[in-house]
C-alpha cells in the first residue's frame, strides 16, 4: 500500500455517536493529525488516505458501503499497540476517532466497515508460528491474517483440523472467523470456533497486549492484584456476572447456534459460587470470540484441533413433502451425525441448468463423472421430480447407517439411502457448497443480498419455518436459493436485489422485519453464525430485553471506556441501514 498522510476520529457515548451522524465533517482534522502521531510513535506499517484505498475498504461482502478516513496496515502486534495508544490519546479532542479491525473482508454483516480508521490485520499479520502436540492434543498458534485454507493445509499434514470451519473457508481468515465466532457444517457435533480457542493475544484499550485464556479462581485472584487494564476488566466483568447471573442465563438464546450479543453466559463453566469455590473456571476468550473487534484487537491466537474423520458415510435424503422435514431431522439427530446439511429445490434446478458452473472447480474427470451423476439422480432416482429439500447426513465410521436409515424412513424420508459412489458424493457436496454462487446466475444484474441469511429455528420447526420463508419470498416477489445446516435448523438465503434502485432500502427494512419476526415466532434467533454487525445490531431488541441490552452495553464499556474499538456494532447502533447501503451491485 502506498503510504500517504491521512487521519480521522464513547465517553458521552451513544449521544455523541448520534451527533456524529449530523456532523461527520468535524472529525477530519483528527484523522489528519493521526498519521503524524503514529509515525512519531514508531508505527512501521502502511498508512494511507488515498481515495482508491478508501474506496476498496468501503465494502465487504455485506450489503453496505461506508467510506473510512484512513487505512492502517500494522506490521506486527507492536504496531497495533501503537495505533491503539495514539487513538486513545486523541479521543478527547477528536471523539469521532476509532479503530475497526478488518481481516479478509468476507463478513456478511458489515462488521469490518467504518467511517473512521480501518486497521487491516491481514496485510502483514499472516504467519503460522507453531504447531505442537501435548498430551494428545494438537494446537496451532497463528496470526489473525492467516487464511483458513492455509491453516487447514498445514494441519492436514498432521492429520488434524479445526472442526468449526465455515463454508467460506477458502476465502476467509482465521482472525475473522474468531472475531465472528464462525461455524459451519461440522458445528452440529463440534460447536462454534469459540469452542476451539485455547488462548488469544489481545491489545486492550490501554494499548498493551495481554494473554487471554481459561483461568482458575486462584489464577484470577493473582491476576486482579496487578495494576493494569486486564486486571481491572477481570474484576468488573466478575462483578457484572455476579450481579446479573440469573438475568444473563435466562437471556441465553434457546437455539444451539447463536452469535448475537456477547456470550456472557459462557464466561464461567459453572455458577459464580462454583467459581469462587474453585469448582469451575473463567474463560474470557468466550467474549472475544464473536465480539467483532468491539472490545479489543486480537493479534495472535492458539486453536485446538481434532483428528480428521476418515471412512465417513453419506446419507442423501430427498424431501418431497415439507411436512416430514422436521421429523426426518429429529429422527437423525440422536445418532450424533458429524453434520446434517441441506439445499433446496431452486439450488438443484440451477445446478441442472448450469453444469458448466462446476467445471473450473473440479478436475476434468471428476467434473464429467459428477455431472453425469447429477442428471442420473434427477432422471432415474427422482423420476424428474425435484425435492423441496435435500438433506446430506454424514456419519462417522463407528455409526451403523442401517438404524439411522430405518429411523429416517419411518419419519417420512422414504427415499433416504447411503451414497456409495464417490462421484455422487462429490456431486452432492459441490451443489451444497455452490448454492450461494448459483443464486447469482438467476439475474447477474442484481446482487445476492446478505441480511436475512443467518436465521436459526429449533430443528423441530424447520419444515414449518421453511414453508413460511417460501410464502414471504412470494409476498416480496424475490427469489433466493436456500441452503444451510439442517441439523441446527439454520438457513442461509440471499434474495436477489438491485442496489442501484432507490426503493431497495425500504425493501430491505420491510423484509427484515417480516423475516426476523417469523424466525422469532418459531422460537429462533436472527443471528446464528454471521454475527450482528451493522445489519442485526439495531434488531437485537427482538432477541434480548432492555435490561440485557444494558448489560451488554456495560460490558462493552468495561472493555472500551472511550469507544475506540469498532463502535456501532453489537451495542449502541449508529449506522443508519438505509443510508449505509451500497449503491452498486
Amino acid at each position: 500500500m502506498k503510504e500517504s498522510s491521512l487521519g480521522k476520529e464513547p465517553t458521552a457515548r451513544f449521544l455523541r455517536r448520534e451527533e456524529l451522524r449530523v456532523h461527520p465533517e468535524r472529525s477530519r482534522i483528527g484523522h489528519e493529525l493521526i498519521e503524524q502521531r503514529l509515525r512519531a510513535a514508531g508505527f512501521r506499517g502502511g498508512i494511507s488516505t488515498e481515495q482508491k484505498y478508501l474506496k476498496a475498504y468501503s465494502t465487504d461482502e455485506s450489503i453496505f458501503s461506508i467510506k473510512p478516513q484512513m487505512i492502517l496496515q500494522p506490521r506486527d502486534g507492536a504496531d497495533v499497540e501503537r495505533a491503539v495508544r495514539v487513538v486513545a490519546s486523541e479521543i478527547d479532542r477528536f471523539p469521532a476517532l476509532s479503530l475497526t479491525p478488518r481481516a479478509a473482508g468476507t463478513g456478511l454483516s458489515g462488521g469490518s466497515l467504518t467511517d473512521s480508521i480501518v486497521i487491516d490485520v491481514c496485510s502483514h499479520l499472516h504467519h503460522i508460528h507453531d504447531i505442537s502436540t501435548h498430551r494428545g492434543v494438537t494446537t496451532i498458534t497463528l496470526d489473525p491474517g492467516v487464511p483458513w485454507r492455509a491453516m487447514e493445509r498445514r494441519l492436514k499434514e498432521h492429520g488434524v483440523y479445526v472442526p468449526s470451519y465455515p463454508a467460506s473457508k477458502d476465502i476467509c481468515s482465521i482472525g475473522g472467523a474468531v472475531a465472528n465466532n464462525a461455524a459451519g457444517p461440522d458445528t452440529l457435533r463440534y460447536g462454534h470456533t469459540a469452542d476451539w480457542v485455547e488462548s488469544l493475544e489481545v491489545v486492550l484499550h490501554d494499548g498493551k497486549t495481554y494473554t487471554i485464556k481459561q483461568i482458575t479462581h486462584k489464577e484470577y485472584t493473582n491476576l486482579i492484584k496487578r495494576h493494569n487494564a486486564y486486571a481491572d476488566i477481570l474484576k468488573r466483568v466478575m462483578e457484572l456476572l455476579e450481579e446479573h447471573e440469573t438475568s444473563i442465563h435466562r437471556a441465553r438464546p434457546k437455539t444451539k447456534k447463536n452469535t448475537a450479543g456477547y456470550a456472557l453466559w459462557d464466561v464461567l463453566s459453572g455458577s459464580v459460587a462454583d467459581f469462587k469455590k474453585g469448582k469451575s473456571t473463567m474463560d474470557m476468550t468466550r467474549l472475544f470470540s464473536g465480539s467483532q473487534g468491539t472490545i479489543g484487537i486480537i493479534t495472535q491466537m492458539t486453536l485446538r484441533t481434532i483428528a480428521i474423520s476418515k471412512h465417513t458415510t453419506l446419507l442423501a435424503v430427498p424431501i418431497f413433502d415439507l411436512s416430514v422435514a422436521s421429523h426426518v431431522v429429529t429422527a437423525a439427530l440422536p445418532y450424533n451425525p458429524i453434520n446434517l446439511e441441506l439445499f433446496d429445490a431452486l439450488t438443484f434446478e440451477l445446478a441442472l441448468k448450469n453444469p458448466g458452473f462446476f467445471k473450473p472447480r473440479m478436475t476434468s474427470a471428476s467434473y464429467y463423472h459428477a455431472i453425469l451423476s447429477m442428471y442420473t439422480t434427477y432422471h432415474v432416482r427422482w423420476l424428474r421430480r425435484t425435492p423441496e429439500l435435500v438433506f446430506l447426513i454424514t456419519l462417522d465410521r463407528t455409526t451403523n447407517p442401517e438404524p439411522v436409515l430405518a429411523a429416517i424412513r419411518k419419519a417420512g424420508g422414504t427415499r433416504a439411502r447411503v451414497v456409495t459412489n464417490t462421484d455422487e458424493v462429490e456431486m452432492f457436496w459441490q451443489i451444497r457448497r455452490a448454492s450461494f454462487s448459483l443464486t447469482k446466475l438467476m439475474d447477474q444484474s442484481k446482487r445476492p443480498a446478505a441480511f436475512l441469511e443467518d436465521m436459526v429455528v429449533p430443528p423441530e420447526d424447520l419444515g414449518k419455518f421453511f414453508a413460511e420463508i417460501q410464502r414471504l419470498f412470494k409476498k416480496y416477489s424475490v427469489r433466493a436459493a436456500v441452503h444451510g445446516h439442517g441439523g441446527n435448523g439454520h438457513f442461509h438465503f440471499y434474495p436477489l436485489l438491485d442496489f442501484t434502485k432507490k426503493t431497495t432500502g425500504d425493501l430491505v427494512t420491510k423484509m427484515a422485519e417480516d423475516f426476523y419476526d417469523t424466525a422469532l415466532k418459531h422460537h429462533g434467533t436472527i443471528c446464528g453464525e454471521h454475527n450482528d454487525g451493522i445489519i442485526r445490531t439495531p434488531h437485537l431488541d427482538k432477541l434480548f430485553s432492555k435490561k440485557m441490552l444494558a448489560i451488554f452495553a456495560e460490558l462493552e464499556h468495561i472493555f472500551d471506556p472511550d469507544d475506540i474499538f469498532n463502535p456501532g456494532k453489537k451495542v449502541n447502533p449508529r449506522f443508519d441501514i438505509k443510508q449505509s447501503l451500497r449503491h452498486e451491485n
